[in-house]
């Protein structure tokens, strides 16, 4: 029997389950690589899912060293291939939204081909999905970090809105040009941006963290969104006077979440409001005497919940 190459060491059985692993790698690299549909201008989702298993069999050949260069590299080269192509498309889709050629009903159809949402109310939302990389690829984000300017106990780290919660939001509140839609720890801008471009409402969004603040700043003033603001402060300390439809995705805890919900129950009594809650802000909502589901059941915290006052 001739002897195991070098590269096996000296425990050939022990290496057996990692060389499985670089053999599936391969073949699926293969599939990926034959796959042409994938270069298809529209397949943005299939390209999404295939960069995800592409990070994954590229760490695998690598793994591999020298033996599987040629493997890895050609694998690299794909990666490269379908980023372009899928950041080609978000630019085409942004520019149309720009010159005014593609309407908000086109683009929600445009959304919708890359979510599992199906328009239920009742609907839970546990995961990030293809169409999130179109929405960051659309505005840019993701792209660079943002770090925090500073902490608080009461603070929450930065998180985005999964986009089929806001379009489940969009579906089941109504908001019109003449409305004011008010993001309460708004981030970079992304959800303020998009529920703007769906339905045409005046956004006011609200951060006390100044390095997202101007992040989303520059990117509403660089898309020309005359409609969109975004204020610096705490929204503790905020003048919630405007809105008519407020938004928290878990943004804050403690005084601060005390603190706002004792202003919406003051702005409750001089004009109705619709409030909107996702993530653990929704089991604390529930415990607001002033507010009461919309749906007429009990919040999940995994699921939009709207309120009403009353």
């Amino acid at each position: 029997m001739a002897p195991a190459p070098e590269w096996w060491g000296n425990r050939v059985d022990a290496n057996v389950p990692e060389l499985r692993g670089m053999d599936k790698a391969r073949q699926d690299l293969a599939q990926l690589l034959a796959a042409s549909e994938l270069l298809e201008p529209g397949a943005f989702s299939p390209r999404t899912v295939a960069l995800d298993e592409l990070d994954y069999i590229h760490e695998v050949l690598r793994s591999g060293g020298l033996r599987l260069r040629v493997e890895a590299r050609a694998c690299r080269e794909l990666v490269d291939r379908l980023d372009a192509l899928n950041r080609q498309y978000c630019a085409e889709l942004l520019g149309r939204l720009q010159a005014g050629s593609l309407t908000p009903a086109e683009l929600r159809a445009e959304l919708n081909r890359h979510t599992g949402y199906t328009g239920s109310s009742t609907s839970l939302h546990l995961e990030h999905e293809p169409v999130d990389r179109l929405v960051d690829g659309m505005l840019g984000l993701g792209e660079s970090a943002v770090e925090p300017t500073f902490y608080d106990r009461d603070y929450v780290h930065l998180e985005d809105t999964p986009v089929r919660v806001l379009l489940d939001l969009i579906d089941h509140v109504p908001l019109s040009a003449g409305q004011c839609f008010v993001d309460l720890g708004s981030g970079l801008g992304r959800a303020a941006i998009l529920v703007h471009w769906l339905t045409g409402a005046t956004v006011e969004g609200i951060e006390v963290q100044p390095a997202y603040h101007a992040r989303a700043e520059a990117l509403a003033a660089s898309l020309g969104l005359e409609r969109v603001h975004f204020v610096l402060g705490d929204a503790a300390q905020a003048d919630l006077s405007q809105g008519d439809v407020f938004y928290l995705f878990t943004p804050f805890k403690g005084r601060i979440l005390r603190a706002v919900w004792a202003t919406l129950a003051q702005q409750a009594r001089l004009r109705p409001l619709t409030v909107c809650t996702y993530g653990a802000v929704s089991l604390a909502a529930a415990q607001q005497p002033w507010l009461r589901p919309a749906e007429g059941r009990g919040p999940h915290e995994f699921a939009l919940a709207i309120w009403r006052a009353g």
